[in-house]
C-alpha cells in the first residue's frame, strides 16, 4: 500500500483540513486500517492527515472513521463533525460495549456507513439502518504490484496474521489431510497457535514472515489461496492474490461472496465446513481452468478510493442539509 500521512500537504492552522482520517488507538506499524486511510488520502488532491485518540477534532471538510466505534465516541461528544462529510468505516462486527439501538442512532446521522461487504450491510438493513446512510465499497488491491503468473507449482498459499477466527486447527487439519499439496503460510505471529510445533513440523508445510514489500513473490508460488477465517472485513488477500491469479477458496465471510463466484472464479464454503469438504474444493481448485485476475480487476485502490471521494462529494453536492 502506498501514501503518505506526513508528507501531504498541511493548510495553515486556521483552515479546515479537507480529509481528516480518524483513527482508534495508537499508530501501529502495518496496521491494514492506517494503510487504507493512507491509500484514499494519497489519492485525492487535497490537504488530509492522519489522527489518533483525539478528544476533540480540528475542522474538516470530510471525516473518515477508521473504526465505528470511534466514530460513535465522536458522534456523542463533537457534533461539530456534521458540518462536514462524515464517513464510517465498517469492517465487521465486534463487541464495542455500545448498545445495538445506540449504535443505529450514530449509523443513522452519519452521511455514509461505508461497509466492507454486502453481508454486513444487509445485516443493518434488517436493524433498521436508513438506506440513504449505507453504501458498500469493496477493499482494493494494486495491480501493478500483484501481477498474474501462470499457476502450476501445486502450492496452497495462506496470508494472515495468526487469530484463533483464522481456524488455525483447520489449517492443521488439511495440511495432514493434503500431504500431496505444499503449504505456504505468510502471516505474523503464527508461532502463538498452541499446535504450531506440529503444523511447522508437517514436511508439506512453509512458514514466511516478510515485509509487505515482498508478498508480491511470495504469492506468485500460489496456484490456490484458502481464507478459513469465520470472520473478516475482507479479507485483504483474497483480491491480491486473485490478481496474481491464484484460485481461491474461501470461506463465506467478508467480502468473498462479492467477488467470488463459485465454481466460476473460486469456491466458497461456510465458516463451519468441515475439513474434508474444504480440502475437496482446493483439489477442485488445482484443475480449475480459468483466468482468475480478469475478475477482480476493477479492485484498485485507485477504484477504491475514487469510491470514497464520491460518496464524500455527494454531502457537499446535495441541495438540501435534510438529505444528508
Amino acid at each position: 500500500m502506498t501514501g503518505s500521512a506526513m508528507t501531504a500537504a498541511e493548510p495553515p492552522p486556521e483552515a479546515p483540513l479537507d480529509w481528516l482520517f480518524v483513527m482508534p488507538g495508537r499508530p501501529a506499524s502495518g496496521w491494514i486500517l492506517e494503510a487504507i486511510c493512507r491509500e484514499i488520502g494519497s489519492r485525492q488532491p487535497g490537504s488530509w492527515r492522519i489522527v489518533y485518540q483525539l478528544k476533540t477534532l480540528p475542522p474538516a471538510r470530510n471525516y473518515f472513521f477508521a473504526h465505528y466505534s470511534t466514530y460513535i465516541y465522536h458522534a456523542r461528544y463533537n457534533p461539530s463533525i456534521f458540518d462536514g462529510a462524515t464517513l464510517v468505516w465498517y469492517t465487521h462486527p465486534r463487541d464495542i460495549r455500545v448498545p445495538i439501538d445506540d449504535q443505529l442512532a450514530a449509523f443513522n446521522r452519519a452521511h455514509r456507513v461505508v461497509f466492507t461487504c454486502s453481508q454486513n450491510a444487509r445485516a443493518w438493513a434488517r436493524i433498521g439502518l436508513e438506506p440513504g446512510r449505507s453504501c458498500v465499497v469493496l477493499g482494493g488491491a494494486d495491480p501493478a504490484l500483484f501481477r498474474p503468473h501462470a499457476r502450476g507449482t501445486g502450492v496452497v498459499g495462506l496470508s494472515s496474521a495468526f487469530y484463533e477466527r483464522k481456524r488455525p486447527d483447520a489449517l492443521l487439519a488439511l495440511v495432514e489431510r493434503l500431504p500431496h499439496r505444499r503449504f505456504v503460510l505468510v502471516g505474523r505471529n503464527w508461532t502463538a497457535f498452541e499446535r504450531f510445533d506440529r503444523l511447522v513440523a508437517a514436511p508439506n508445510f512453509s512458514y514466511v514472515e516478510a515485509a509487505y514489500d515482498g508478498y508480491p513473490a511470495i504469492y506468485d508460488r500460489f496456484d490456490v489461496f484458502l481464507s478459513l477465517s469465520t470472520l473478516e472485513g475482507g479479507p485483504i488477500p483474497l483480491i491480491e492474490t486473485m490478481m496474481a491469479n491464484a484460485v481461491p477458496v474461501a470461506s463465506r465471510t467478508g467480502f468473498a461472496e462479492d467477488i467470488v463466484t463459485h465454481g466460476e472464479n473460486g469456491f466458497l464454503f461456510d465458516i463451519d465446513a468441515a475439513p474434508d469438504e474444504i480440502a475437496d474444493l482446493v483439489e477442485r481448485a488445482f484443475v480449475l481452468d480459468a483466468e482468475i485476475r480478469p475478475t477482480v480487476i476493477d479492485h484498485s485502490w485507485d477504484n477504491f478510493a475514487a469510491a470514497i471521494v464520491r460518496h464524500a462529494e455527494s454531502y457537499h453536492e446535495s441541495p438540501d442539509p435534510a438529505s444528508r
